[in-house]
């Protein structure tokens, strides 16, 4: 009797081992095809291979830069460090993608209009009346930033911050200015992401990640914030000149700060996620080709040449966008179809330097004509 015991008990402990064996290998799998994996083909052979690193190396870049053609990478270049370790930059190396966010939580926003939860008429106090100027505020106008809305930078310190804490905070700092002309202020966005949280009862977080990285099975992709940090993240750092030479400072933001940037700023990213997301939402593959020109298109909103995220160039014509922060410079320079984009993504932030976006203006300029 006792020895069948201990039989039954030693075959138990050997299921469990197994058991756990087989879950650890299959976490190892998921986190090696995080590292490994891209999310866009890549091309080959190609002409345009060695331009990026002809256009950035002389700027000692660090990051990663793709070109795309037809929705293939014909060029990439990634230089640099990801931290104080030896691991460098890769093509599956992602970074904090800052104001880039904007166009995808656009992306969300008409999901919602797709599913009849919301219109771009309506007004911002069928869901925050509290807001100033609220009754005369459409979804519309939040989106291309020709709201009214105005609001300094915020500050948060500590490692928690909730979505209504947020909200409060907002309501009253937020200025209303009426009849006034289009100005770039996150706050559109931080209203927007509320918004959505309100009308679908889910945190942003998760709306982006159903929307997203799921199904498009983006695989170096995550909040910011998130505990358990899957990707292969880059740090970021401020660069500055001094009398000493060039001074490099690490960006430790806060929890706490990272999660006020709701729906404008809090996404890592690899380059090749990010184009993967940007194109699918432009060519219609998430919105339909309908829905995606009336959300991107010059013709569809009254702000100047900025419209969801996005801006508008007209020789050639792209849609374009730029993010700086948290010691990330990133840009997208991209065709209205989706199918040609210069990516550019750097952990170097250079303070009073425009060097880098004057490179990928010109590059761009060449590339998507």
């Amino acid at each position: 009797m006792f020895k069948k015991a201990i039989v039954s008990i030693l075959c138990a402990l050997l299921i469990v081992a197994v058991f756990v064996g087989v879950s650890l290998k299959r976490k190892d799998h998921i986190q090696t095809r995080r590292h490994t994996e891209l999310s866009v083909k890549v091309s080959k052979d190609s002409k345009y291979a060695g331009t990026l690193k002809k256009v950035l190396a002389k700027d000692h870049f660090s990051g990663t830069a793709i070109l795309v053609r037809n929705h293939k990478i014909v060029d990439s270049y990634s230089s640099g460090k990801k931290g104080a370790g030896n691991d460098s930059n890769s093509l599956t190396t992602s970074y904090e993608i800052d104001s880039l966010q904007k166009s995808l939580t656009a992306g969300l926003v008409m999901q919602q209009v797709k599913q009849g939860n919301l219109s771009l008429d309506d007004k911002v106090d069928n869901f925050i009346p509290g807001l100033p100027g609220a009754s005369k505020i459409t979804i519309r106008s939040l989106l291309d930033m020709s709201s009214g809305l105005r609001m300094k930078r915020l500050k948060f310190n500590g490692n928690y911050l909730t979505s209504k804490e947020l909200l409060d905070v907002v309501l009253k700092k937020v200025h209303y200015i009426p009849n006034s002309k289009w100005s770039y202020q996150p706050v559109n966005y931080i209203i927007l992401s509320e918004i959505l949280e309100k009308i679908t009862d889910k945190p942003y977080s998760q709306l982006f990640k159903d929307a997203y990285i799921k199904k498009l099975r983006l695989h170096q992709s995550e909040m910011a914030y998130d505990e358990d940090k899957n990707s292969n993240r880059a740090a970021g750092y401020i660069l500055k000149n001094d009398e000493n030479g060039i001074e490099q400072k690490l960006q430790k933001p806060s929890k706490a700060m990272v999660i006020s940037e709701m729906g404008t700023g809090q996404v890592y990213m690899s380059a090749p996620d990010f184009y993967k997301a940007i194109s699918c939402l432009l060519d219609g593959t998430i919105l339909g080709k309908r829905d995606a020109s009336i959300l991107y298109s010059p013709k569809y909103s009254n702000s100047p040449n900025y419209h969801s995220g996005l801006y508008h160039s007209k020789k050639p014509t792209y849609r374009y966008a730029n993010g700086y922060g948290y010691g990330f410079e990133d840009h997208v320079r991209i065709s209205p179809d989706g199918k040609q984009a210069v990516v550019v993504f750097s952990n170097h932030q250079y303070l009073n330097n425009g060097t880098l976006k004057k490179t990928i203006d010109m590059l761009s300029k060449k590339f998507l004509s």
